[in-house]
């Protein structure tokens, strides 16, 4: 009988282990909106008038695991574009990194790309959720 509870407890334990190991790990999601959009940055001040410039950055809702995460990329210069296979509708790889980040893999794209978590909320029951075209 003890034999048999040890082996028991032992089993759950590993099963619990597996778990959150895979909870850890990536996860698919859908890509709800793309976005391209600019920011404001101030360069320097000329008689106390700013001198600005429009930076480009991205901006991206993904529906991963019943979580919606609104996320921006800010690209490394103004002609970088998103890999073909991230357009809205279309199925990512997600994994998320502290509170922060979240790493997303498209499906063409062998790289993941980081990006920073603006807001996260709950996703919409499946009635209505967004269907993928």
């Amino acid at each position: 009988m003890r034999r048999w509870l040890s082996i028991l407890t032992t089993f759950a334990l590993f099963s619990i282990t597996a778990i959150a190991v895979v909870k850890k790990g990536q996860q698919s999601g859908v890509i709800l909106t793309v976005e391209r959009k600019t920011k404001s940055r101030v360069q320097y001040y000329v008689v106390n008038t700013p001198v600005t410039t429009e930076d480009p950055y991205f901006e991206m809702q993904v529906d991963s695991a019943g979580q919606v995460y609104t996320v921006e990329y800010e690209p490394r210069s103004s002609q970088e574009v998103l890999p073909d296979g991230c357009t809205a509708g279309e199925t990512v790889k997600v994994r998320v990194d502290g509170k922060r980040t979240l790493f997303v893999q498209c499906l063409d794209s062998p790289t993941e790309q980081r990006w920073s978590i603006q807001k996260k909320t709950r996703s919409a029951p499946d009635s209505e959720a967004p269907k993928k075209p």
